[in-house]
């Protein structure tokens, strides 16, 4: 950003002294001043050029990094803050691009039992044992994405919920008995 300001104040200068130098050629019916002012005309237009570029590239530049799609491991951290062990790995996601649309984000992840439990104690969790044996494997709200699949945990699973209390935020987590497969659903309206 100083370094447009800068471009954009000495380009400023470069036009002011153009002018300056073109009106007192123009008085004085000098033509040196005139061929000056020619050469500060288009030092003026190379500044300003330049200074368009820089603006251009640089937008481009934060439109992309905006844009672009987060990764698993930046959606893992920014649904349950930095991760105190290395022992997660993301499978699976799809992240909430544009809300209301995009109702939620989904999550697939192997951790371990300590890091589950950090993420159950940021929140009171209501907590289901469920038996995967009868279940059609339909989630209510849920979107039909292949690999999301909670009866692959085994045939008993046990499944956390919290909400708001707008229930603006539902946040559901499915997990095997042995806490190390975990399937998530973040709704946020």
């Amino acid at each position: 950003m100083k370094e447009l300001i800068i471009l954009t104040v000495i380009s400023g200068i470069a036009f002011l002294i153009f002018l300056v130098t073109l009106i007192l050629g123009l008085i004085k019916k000098n033509k040196k001043l005139k061929l000056t002012s020619l050469i500060l005309f288009i030092a003026f237009i190379g500044l300003t050029a330049w200074t368009g570029f820089k603006f251009v590239s640089k937008t481009y530049n934060k439109v992309t990094e905006t844009l672009r799609p987060r990764t698993g491991e930046e959606i893992y951290d920014a649904l349950f803050d930095k991760r105190q062990t290395d022992c997660v790995k993301i499978l699976n996601y799809q992240d909430q691009v544009v809300p209301k649309i995009d109702y939620a984000i989904w999550l697939h992840f192997e951790t371990c039992p300590s890091e589950l439990k950090r993420i159950l104690s940021r929140h009171e969790f209501t907590a289901e044992k469920l038996s995967t044996t009868k279940w059609d494997g339909k989630i209510p709200y849920g979107e039909t994405l292949e690999w999301f699949n909670p009866t692959t945990l085994g045939d008993t699973i046990v499944v956390y919920e919290y909400s708001t209390s707008n229930s603006r935020n539902i946040q559901t987590i499915w997990m095997n008995l042995d806490s190390t497969k975990v399937f998530v659903r973040d709704i946020l309206d």
